[in-house]
């Protein structure tokens, strides 16, 4: 190490900590990695390939930390998913140096504001803090550019009916029924009271004791011919059957609109709004963020034993508990006449499902897309109509931009605080779309980033 480049010494490799290494790396900054033998089997290849000092070692063995030499190197980036051994790896980095500039993945709200207020020069961060800013940046604009529901149609996409009116489709159904056998029945009961027509009163009241199933006796003993007669029985038949379904299907609606109102699954009766799913740390804050911004959301979350779940509705944000992969639960929360929907859960695959379902039934909905491989929400950005956002790539550049800083104000003696990259250094599959066209200015290092998906 010579005296004076400041290096950024990495230390866990889960796709956030390897991104950082080769963002930094990209930027012409000094990197050094403390790997485990797992980890060195996995990745050490490919950053031995780009020329990262690769050091045997991890942040959760103190033996290793106590080892090494913290004083010359520009910032450490503790960027294990270990919790636990985060916050160990931090305090023992802070009591061996002390002013040592720190960025530490500490995913737990509570623990993060214990550390800012008790560790000195550390800078706390999660995906979840980074990725929920943007994530709700985006939202506004799309909500900002997002036309009026009617005009957002494609020419494939077809109309889909509400939950409530295709619970109610069978009810209306039977009772349609139940009314043309009535007008069929009127006349029929005409001709059995008092042979010639009788009273019209008289001829209702026995075609309704016909469809309620009473009168059969009448039917069979009425004064008229045979086919008259079978006719009656037919259709005292068809008005038993057709009641009983009616009473049945409006016993149906209302015990499940009372198992709805226990299980939290109401149907949410509105129009333009935000449907945020998933609950997660990233779901959560992106739905707060907007909630406070006074716009209307609406969480779908799978459990409704996630902490979370409870914060959002003490905050006034509608939560349905329920699969997101299912139609019913995207009716329940109004998804279908939602003007935005984000899914923003902890599953790729969940969310990539819900994307693509929402954009096959009605083309032109706006949906961002949570992904967490770089690759896969690039390759998405690119073949599909939707907008993705990796926790990666974000959580990525705002290590990158906050370790440029911390080495910047370490090298107060330099001019050059920051190198700019060399072209023929090759920048590695996560530095970013911004060095696809050539090196970063000088002046531009070191600023802050647009909000943008990856």
């Amino acid at each position: 190490m010579r005296d004076g480049d400041h290096p950024v010494l990495v230390a866990g490799l889960d796709p956030v900590g390897l991104a950082v290494a080769h963002r930094l790396h990209a930027l012409g900054i000094p990197v050094h990695v403390l790997v485990t033998p797992d980890e060195g089997e996995r990745h050490g290849a490919e950053l031995a390939g780009l020329g990262v000092a690769v050091f045997p070692g991890s942040a959760a063995w103190t033996a290793d930390l106590g080892r090494m030499d913290l004083a010359p190197y520009g910032a450490v980036v503790l960027a294990g998913g270990d919790e636990a051994a985060q916050v160990d790896a931090c305090l023992i980095v802070r009591r061996r140096n002390g002013d040592v500039p720190l960025l530490v993945r500490v995913p737990d709200p509570t623990l993060v504001r214990f550390l800012r207020m008790t560790v000195p020069h550390v800078d706390v961060f999660s995906m979840g803090s980074v990725t929920a800013p943007v994530a709700a940046d985006l939202a506004v604009h799309m909500l900002a550019a997002a036309t009026a529901p009617q005009g957002r149609r494609g020419p494939h996409a077809k109309a889909r009916p509400s939950a409530r009116a295709r619970r109610w489709r069978p009810s209306v159904t039977m009772a349609s029924m139940l009314a043309i056998s009535f007008a069929v029945a009127l006349p029929a009961g005409a001709a059995f009271v008092d042979g010639r027509g009788g009273d019209p009163g008289r001829s209702a009241q026995f075609a309704l004791s016909v469809l309620l199933g009473a009168g059969l006796e009448d039917v069979a003993l009425a004064r008229a011919s045979e086919t008259v007669r079978v006719a009656g029985l037919v259709l005292a038949l068809c008005g038993k059957v057709a009641f009983a379904c009616v009473i049945g299907l409006l016993l149906d609606d209302l015990l499940t609109r009372r198992f709805e109102s226990v299980a939290l699954r109401v149907p949410v009766r509105r129009r333009d709004h935000v449907v945020v799913v998933g609950a997660g740390n990233v779901g959560a804050r992106v739905a707060e963020l907007l909630h406070a911004r006074k716009l209307p959301v609406v969480v779908i979350e799978a459990s409704n034993a996630i902490r979370n779940v409870q914060r959002l509705r003490a905050s006034g944000i509608a939560v349905v508990v329920g699969d997101a992969t299912v139609d019913e639960t995207l009716d329940v929360a109004g998804a279908w006449q939602a003007k935005v929907v984000l899914a923003l859960t902890n599953s790729d695959a969940v969310n990539l499902h819900v994307a693509l379902r929402m954009s096959d039934s009605r083309e032109g909905v706006p949906v961002l897309v949570r992904l967490l491989s770089p690759e896969l929400s690039a390759h998405v950005g690119t073949h599909a109509n939707l907008t993705p956002v990796s926790p990666v790539f974000e959580t990525a550049a705002h290590v990158c931009r906050a370790a440029e800083r911390a080495r910047a104000d370490r090298m107060k003696a330099r001019a050059d605080a920051v190198a700019i990259p060399d072209l023929a250094r090759t920048t590695g599959r996560f530095a970013g779309p911004e060095f696809d066209d050539g090196p970063t200015p000088a002046a531009d290092v070191g600023a802050p980033e647009v909000p943008r998906a990856a």
